[in-house]
């Protein structure tokens, strides 16, 4: 039984690791409220082809699309600035 402990605090502690890792590469730049600005976000950096990836940290109960979910918009920090650029250009 304490082997079993042992062994989950390491995973525990790894994945943590791995995560923070994986995660300090990349710069929230903006985040949306309903999937209608959501899309239209996403819309404007695919078009000038930036890497964007998308977390859902609020409302995670239904995986249907509601007007009120929060999506918060990372890009990779090399790329914030053209990625903002591309947000607010018209």
């Amino acid at each position: 039984m304490l082997y079993l402990a042992i062994y989950l605090i390491v995973i525990i502690i790894l994945f943590t690791f791995i995560q923070f890792n994986l995660n300090r590469k990349w710069k929230l730049i903006y985040t949306a409220f309903g999937y209608q600005n959501y899309f239209l976000i996403i819309g404007k950096l695919r078009k000038e082809g930036i890497q964007y990836k998308t977390k859902l940290p609020m409302n995670l109960r239904s995986r249907v699309f509601n007007e009120n979910t929060q999506y918060d918009i990372y890009v990779k920090k090399d790329v914030e600035h053209e990625a903002l650029q591309s947000l607010y250009h018209n």
